[in-house]
């Protein structure tokens, strides 16, 4: 069972057929953990740290304030952001065969003591080291520790069976004890061993839609109306409200507010007013001074007062959502907090309810337009695209989650949508690994515009999908992995020319278009990804560092040096990019 999960997974990742098992295996455990412990979409690549000098360590993953951050860039932007940082560190150790080895128990511990050493003896490869950095940025701002400090959580992952051998189980509490020793890292660290039967569980559950249950005895149900199959007003104590917004390891699930015009705003004037209240006697008084949350669920169960919602967001009370999230040990049943759930409504429907109940917070037009109306737009016009070239744009969180057999990377999110447009169109390829609610908020006037043609966003994210299915086919060097944003910004100029002509225009919309075509044309993709790769090898001068990636002079130099050549058309060529 666990080799047809991992073809399946093989499949759907976009692996090719030849891939190494043992590697293939390493991201396959990769991805059950951080699935686990992380409920948005995320790049498996990003979290594989295995190879030479890689300390006995398959996969780290760095969760920031309920974000998966690769960069300190992101750290930075969360600090400034959210005025405070909660972490966790989660590893990952994956053997393809069927031991617990007690010898690769204790490495796993030894690599994790090495990598956080005040004063390291072992050489760390470049994916390890890029890791280290973040992990060393955030303890550098220890005085935001909110929570205390970070969490660590390791994971020994095999193919075989568990058998609770009780010197394995004594060896493991003795490397924990170690671990502790630091007082590095909120006690106490967590191991835990997974088998085959774990690992199916944790691949499965990550292959399906989510789903709560919540007991909403106090509320009472609205009339019929048109275009809702039915709509409730009530209220819910605080800590249930949180239970459902939260996972069994008690992370938020960010994924639930995915269609709200903005993220969370950290500490500003009204999210610290909420805070003190929780934190007086005032908070009995809470249903009456907050407006509350809007929910929208894509389905519901009902049993007497137990209501089981599948698919749904929280469209309005973002802010008030983290805020109670965040102060947890302030809340009592009660805290009571006001809740309208809305089932299954019409999709017009759920876009005035979006914009309307997000008005009456400080929301510009522009904004909530941005995550509705245009959003739609571009959902259908990827679903329009020919099905060989198609991409899923992800305007909802999770939507394509139970979708069988379809490849991970041509999932497009809001993020990697933001990130790729960013990068191809406006020049900010630099700063497209930073967190994206920042590069949205520097760029907000100039992308998700109405007027823009929608061919643009496509095909910045289709562009980013080859580079990406390249790199895994090994069919572009895996040093240019950094670089894929800037690698955006070269190939639209070495393709359609530098001189871009207005985003509103008609021509335009044709400069975008023999992007397309080229892209399309799949031998003549791969010449022009590697023209693009042979143009930043000059402009890097041996330099692949990822640190470099952030250099902003790399798209003005590349102007300089690209001679655009005449696209030829996309016919009967073999798809390269999958």
């Amino acid at each position: 069972m666990t080799r047809n999960l991992l073809d399946a997974f093989r499949q759907e990742h976009g692996f090719p057929e030849d891939v190494d098992q043992a590697t293939l295996f390493e991201h396959f455990a990769n991805f059950c953990v951080a699935s686990k412990e992380y409920s948005d979409e995320f790049e498996v690549e990003d979290l594989h740290v295995a190879g030479g000098n890689d300390l006995q360590l398959d996969g780290f993953a760095i969760v920031v304030n309920g974000v998966l951050v690769n960069s300190t860039d992101e750290v930075d932007d969360l600090a400034q952001t959210n005025k405070y940082l909660d972490a966790e560190f989660v590893f990952v150790q994956a053997k393809s065969g069927a031991d617990f080895s007690g010898a690769d128990i204790s490495n796993m511990f030894y690599g994790i003591r090495e990598l956080f050493a005040e004063s390291p003896k072992l050489p760390r490869n470049e994916l390890l080291q890029a890791k280290e950095r973040v992990a060393r940025r955030l303890y550098s701002k220890s005085p935001l520790f909110r929570h205390g400090n970070p969490r660590l959580k390791m994971y020994y992952v095999t193919a075989g069976k568990w058998q609770d051998d009780q010197q394995l189980v004594a060896r493991i509490a003795n490397e924990v004890a170690t671990l502790e020793e630091l007082n590095i890292f909120k006690s106490p660290p967590l191991f835990e061993p997974v088998d085959a039967r774990r690992l199916q569980q944790y691949f499965n559950r990550a292959q399906n839609a989510l789903t709560k249950t919540i007991t909403f005895g106090n509320r009472v149900t609205l009339p019929a109306m048109e275009g809702v199959r039915e709509a409730y007003l009530g209220y819910l104590p605080a800590p249930e409200y949180v239970t459902m917004i939260t996972d069994e390891n008690g992370n938020l699930l960010r994924g639930l507010f995915y269609e709200n015009v903005r993220d969370f705003q950290g500490n500003n004037p009204v999210n610290k007013e909420i805070e003190d209240t929780l934190r007086t006697v005032e908070k009995h008084a809470f249903v009456l001074l907050n407006n509350g949350v809007t929910i929208v669920s894509e389905d519901l169960g009902l049993t007497g007062d137990r209501f089981t919602l599948s698919g749904f967001q929280v469209v309005n009370g973002c802010q008030t959502s983290h805020v109670l999230f965040n102060n947890q040990d302030e809340l009592t049943d009660t805290v009571l907090l006001p809740v309208k759930l809305v089932v299954a409504p019409a999709e017009d429907l759920k876009n005035q309810i979006i914009k309307a109940t997000n008005r009456q917070t400080v929301v510009k037009t522009e904004e909530l337009s941005a995550l509705t109306d245009f959003q739609k737009l571009l959902e259908l016009y990827y679903n329009a695209i020919p099905e060989q070239h198609r991409l899923y744009y992800e305007r909802r969180s999770q939507q394509f989650r139970a979708t069988p057999g379809l490849e991970k990377i041509r999932i497009v999110t809001i993020s990697t949508q933001i990130r790729a447009f960013a990068s191809m169109f406006l020049d900010r390829a630099h700063q497209a690994s930073r967190y994206y609610g920042t590069l949205l908020k520097d760029i907000e006037s100039r992308i998700f515009v109405d007027g823009h043609y929608p061919v643009a966003y496509y095909v910045s994210a289709y562009a980013l999908f080859c580079i990406e299915s390249l790199l895994r086919r090994k069919q572009l060097d895996n040093r240019y992995r950094p670089f894929k944003y800037h690698l955006l910004g070269i190939l639209r100029m070495a393709v359609a020319g530098a001189d871009m002509p207005s985003m509103t225009t008609n021509r335009f919309e044709k400069y975008c278009e023999s992007l397309r075509d080229v892209l399309w044309a799949d031998a003549r993709c791969l010449e022009e990804l590697r023209r693009a790769c042979s143009v930043l090898d000059g402009l890097l001068a041996g330099n692949y560092d990822r640190d470099k990636a952030k250099d902003s002079t790399i798209q003005t130099q590349a102007k300089g040096r690209i001679q655009p050549e005449q696209a030829t058309p996309a016919d009967a060529q073999k798809d390269a990019c999958g």
